[in-house]
């Protein structure tokens, strides 16, 4: 069986129809793909989306000629292909792209064997996470093959208990959640996970401190991006411990989202952090390195 994830919000601008990315995982566009017109069919003969067809400009094709490997099933779990890849994009356009439709064929996409949703927000108080306009080109292509290829080498990299893995994980359950709060606390499990000092005294400043050197160039952005940080663990720690948070508070959460997509993709990008991060000692060696620059 073969399955498309047809994507919302993302604009199909690739010089070509359709984009092979990996054995059994290709990019189309549906409006010349066969995909595109089995849409319109079950909408109008099942009632799918009410009868009225959603503009899906990008296709995400997963398909496993064995039918043994369960990766390849669409759904929400983040152990699933369907979730890394939208998880990806979602680091890549920093921002959401609206939900999916899903749609399973026996028969190369002439017929409909099932269809379903994926991604929808689960709340419109996350709304503030979603990206329009987004431009699926040679540009993303390109920064998705890189960054696909990187994450699948921490698959064989024998690194137990992977700090990349954790942190995908919880940049996922960042987004697909019921609320900004929770999208804040992901977002701070991440943080921790990729820059939390290998000791419990002084979490936050060094926390804050590790960012800060990361992010920044010089001086005086760093001392911004650490008042940054250090300002947002404010927003966090009244959310762990059930204070209250006013609203000018909470919208700070959606551009330091942003942020945190924007030290993901600095990461997963470049094949040397990537599996530094992953490695506990090379982490460590990292940032007494860092430290002293």
């Amino acid at each position: 069986m073969k399955s498309v994830i047809l994507i919302h919000l993302l604009n199909w601008e690739y010089h070509e129809n359709e984009y092979t990315l990996d054995k059994g995982i290709s990019f189309v566009n549906p409006n010349t793909h066969t995909v595109g017109s089995l849409y319109e069919k079950i909408c109008e003969s099942n009632n799918i989306d009410n009868g009225e067809p959603y503009t899906f400009n990008t296709g995400l094709i997963l398909y496993d000629d064995t039918d043994s490997d369960y990766s390849f099933v669409p759904s929400s779990s983040h152990y699933s292909l369907s979730t890394t890849f939208i998880n990806l994009l979602t680091i890549i356009y920093k921002g959401t792209l609206g939900h999916c439709r899903v749609i399973v064929s026996k028969d190369d996409f002439k017929t409909s064997h099932v269809s379903y949703t994926l991604y929808d927000s689960l709340t419109e108080f996350t709304d503030d996470l979603t990206v329009y306009h987004s431009k699926f080109d040679n540009n993303s292509i390109e920064m998705l093959d890189k960054v696909w290829q990187n994450i699948k080498s921490t698959y064989t990299s024998n690194v137990k208990k992977s700090r990349i893995d954790n942190m995908m994980n919880f940049f996922y359950f960042s987004w697909h959640t019921l609320s900004l709060e929770l999208t804040g606390i992901s977002l701070s499990i991440v943080l921790e996970t990729l820059f939390a000092p290998h000791s419990n005294s002084e979490l936050i400043h060094q926390i804050a401190y590790n960012v800060a050197n990361f992010s920044g160039n010089e001086k005086e952005e760093k001392k911004e991006l650490y008042k940054y940080v250090k300002k947002y663990y404010s927003i966090r720690s009244k959310l762990v411990h059930g204070e209250t948070i006013k609203e000018v508070e909470l919208s700070l959460i959606p551009p330091f989202f942003k942020f945190i997509c924007e030290i993901i993709l600095k990461i997963v990008s470049n094949n040397n952090l990537i599996h530094t991060f992953n490695d506990n000692e090379k982490r460590r060696e990292f940032m007494q390195d860092k430290l002293f620059e």
